[in-house]
């Protein structure tokens, strides 16, 4: 997520700013039935990284914080991070006997002391809370040993106050580390998310002995009841937006902070005790419980196409300096080619194959289907080696094993290389105004060749003399409706250019509003609770509203003096057409729409925009927050008009809408 800066190197040229125009005064609109190209079916999707607690606490349904304790320090207090100890038992995290698995060295080790009263054990307040879920059955399980300690234990889900919602009590404890599972069904709801997952021993039974307990699971019911899969109410609102790319899994995590500490794809594979988990680029460890054979059966479930990143060589070491950045040089390149050639063949080799036979083993004997590679990310940073030999490296190897596969480069573009960048991925995080005045850049972009990947983009700021303002740790913003409409304005864009720019993402994804690294974001979230926001609203909108070709209007979108932004489209299949309009102004402007086919004299409209009732000062600042999650949602209607091929429509100041037309006799003349 470091940030381009493509205006000040001279690959965005600003328009003028544009003046009102308000009623009665109207923009006469023509959508003509001559078609201009297609629009890929990839053109809007998400980018992913776990960042913000996205994966782990977030679209990553286990509800324990540390829950194999990786990633951490044994014997500091910050090993033991959402551990708490019940009625005086003493907690720490060590190393010192034999870990779960090769993989999972750290143990907790409880001592309980030699004169203890009543009940006595630990707890685990999740991420930042627990959601308690009457009629949900929670599957958990656990690892533990000792060697004096033969009793039972009691798990249980309980409010901090201690109310008890779901107990069992579990037997089997031995000298050797043994796997032990339950379920708890709660037959009430908490009232909040206050709440913990409870760990406790009799008392007099444990007095003065000592336990270790590893590899701690609890998950509610997941999206499309997967194993180890995804939280309900996130990834229903992700897959609602009919994504149909998915680039995963970074970003600046892909990278590592070293060589490494790089996400490595064949550790994130296989049983949760086999995966080491690792520091992840934004502070906190990963689990790698999301891990590729997750990603991809989530691709799948979404219905996305997924974009593959892979490492190219270069980790993030120092922010503060990127050309103080570790570069592999190119006569050590190769171990880390071939580890991508496996990763390949993992995914796609048939089960006869070395890794395809490995995939086959943990449950997907069908490959999947992979198209795009990414080579790196943010390469434009560091271009003098990734042009020199990086990426020519990494796509001239694949090529020779998989030559359908397509390259996405990540560095400023260029046919001049061999091989050269045909598909680039390119970043922009800035103003409201910089994406308004920017909805045209692709209007005029050579057609040369080279596609374009908006991998991550996002309106950061209302501040103009500082647009990357919003992008702090510790104060939390929401996308307001102006930056949404901003969005809307260079969508239609990317849209009306579908022909240059291949895919979209806007970025990031999801936030945890208790600990987070960048803000805004598309979805916010705790424990229980999550809010779409209106930038959420917008992609929505435009992805779930899809023409199939793009359509010439009169006047084109670019030669007016007024702040509408529109692309207009026709659907082949459902013979549809669509015009998709933003008006980034604060008045109302009407439209005369002149249709150049026939219709049943009836249209739809999607329209997000400001509550009726809002002050002026709200036009720009309004945001859905978790508090108040729907100030501004999509209000739909229908209207009918006289002649079927003309109508008015008014446009309503600071909003987004998207009309559709069902088309009568709709005759392609381009």
């Amino acid at each position: 997520m470091i940030l381009q800066k493509l205006c000040l190197l001279g690959l965005f040229s600003p328009v003028a700013v544009r003046s009102l125009l308000t009623p009665p005064n109207a923009l006469n609109l023509e959508i003509t039935t001559n078609i201009t190209h297609e629009i890929p079916s990839t053109l809007y999707g998400y980018m992913w990284e776990d960042i913000n607690h996205s994966g782990d606490g977030g679209l990553y349904a286990e509800l324990l914080q540390n829950r194999a304790f990786q990633g951490v320090i044994p014997g500091t207090q910050n090993a033991l991070n959402a551990w708490q100890a019940h009625n005086g038992a003493r907690l720490s995290v060590t190393s010192k006997t034999e870990g779960v698995s090769s993989a999972l060295p750290n143990s907790l080790q409880v001592q309980i002391p030699k004169v203890v009263f009543g009940p006595v054990g630990f707890e685990n307040t999740g991420y930042w809370g627990l959601k308690v879920q009457e009629g949900w059955t929670y599957n958990g399980s656990f690892y533990v040993k000792s060697d004096t300690y033969t009793g039972s234990i009691t798990v249980s889900l309980k409010s901090s106050r201690g109310t008890v919602f779901a107990s069992q009590t579990l037997t089997g404890v031995s000298n050797a580390w043994v796997k032990l599972t339950f379920q708890l069904t709660p037959t009430v709801s908490a009232a909040n998310d206050d709440n913990v997952f409870s760990v406790i021993l009799d008392g007099g039974a444990a007095a003065g002995q000592t336990l270790y307990f590893g590899m701690f699971s609890l998950f509610p019911p997941t999206f499309k009841g997967r194993e180890n899969g995804m939280r309900i109410d996130l990834a229903e609102a992700m897959a609602a937006t009919n994504p149909t790319v998915w680039r995963f899994p970074g970003g600046n995590n892909l990278e590592g902070l070293s060589f490494d500490t790089r996400w490595k794809w064949n550790e994130t594979i296989g049983p949760l005790e086999n995966r080491p988990g690792r520091v992840g680029d934004w502070s906190y460890p990963n689990t790698d419980g999301l891990g590729l054979l997750e990603y991809l059966n989530w691709a799948e479930d979404l219905g996305a196409e997924p974009i593959l990143g892979v490492w190219s060589g270069i980790s993030t070491a120092n922010y503060s300096d990127l050309a103080d950045w570790p570069i592999v040089p190119e006569a050590d390149l190769q171990p880390y080619v071939e580890d991508v050639l496996n990763e390949i063949e993992f995914i796609v080799g048939n089960k006869s194959t070395k890794w395809g036979k490995v995939r086959a083993s943990l449950g997907r004997e069908e490959p999947y289907s992979l198209r795009f590679i990414e080579v790196g990310n943010e390469d434009q940073f560091q271009e003098d080696s990734y042009a020199a030999y990086r990426w020519s490296a990494f796509v001239n190897a694949i090529s020779a094993e998989y030559p359908e596969m397509e390259f996405l480069a990540t560095s400023f573009p260029s046919l001049a290389l061999n091989p050269p960048y045909k598909r680039i991925d390119f970043h922009q995080y800035d103003s409201a105004s910089f994406f308004e005045t920017n909805a045209f850049f692709f209007d005029t972009y050579p057609r040369n060749g080279t596609k374009w990947f908006v991998g991550e983009y996002a309106v950061t700021s209302t501040n103009e003399s500082n647009p990357l303002g919003l992008i702090t740790q510790g104060r939390l913003q929401y996308p307001s409706l102006a930056g949404s409409t901003a969005e809307a304005a260079f969508m239609t864009g990317m849209e009306r250019n579908s022909d240059v720019v291949f895919a979209s993402a806007y970025a990031p994804s999801l936030q945890h509003i208790r600990n987070y690294q960048w803000t805004p974001d598309i979805i916010s979230f705790d424990a229980s609770r999550m809010v779409r926001s209106t930038s959420y609203y917008v992609q929505q909108m435009f992805s779930s509203n899809r023409g199939t070709h793009v359509l010439t209007t009169n006047p084109p979108s670019d030669s007016t003096s007024v702040p509408l932004y529109w692309v207009a489209s026709y659907n082949n299949e459902t013979e549809v057409v669509f015009l998709k309009v933003s008006n980034t102004g604060t008045d109302d402007l009407v439209g005369n729409i002149v249709l150049d086919f026939s219709t049943p004299g009836f249209a739809t409209a999607i329209s997000l925009g400001t509550p009726a009732l809002s002050p002026i000062s709200e036009l720009f600042n309004i945001s859905n927050t978790i508090d108040e999650p729907d100030q501004v949602i999509p209000v739909a209607s229908s209207f009918s008009f006289q002649d079927p091929t003309r109508f008015n429509y008014t446009f309503p100041a600071t909003s987004i809408t998207v009309l559709a037309m069902q088309s009568l006799n709709f005759n392609n003349s381009g």
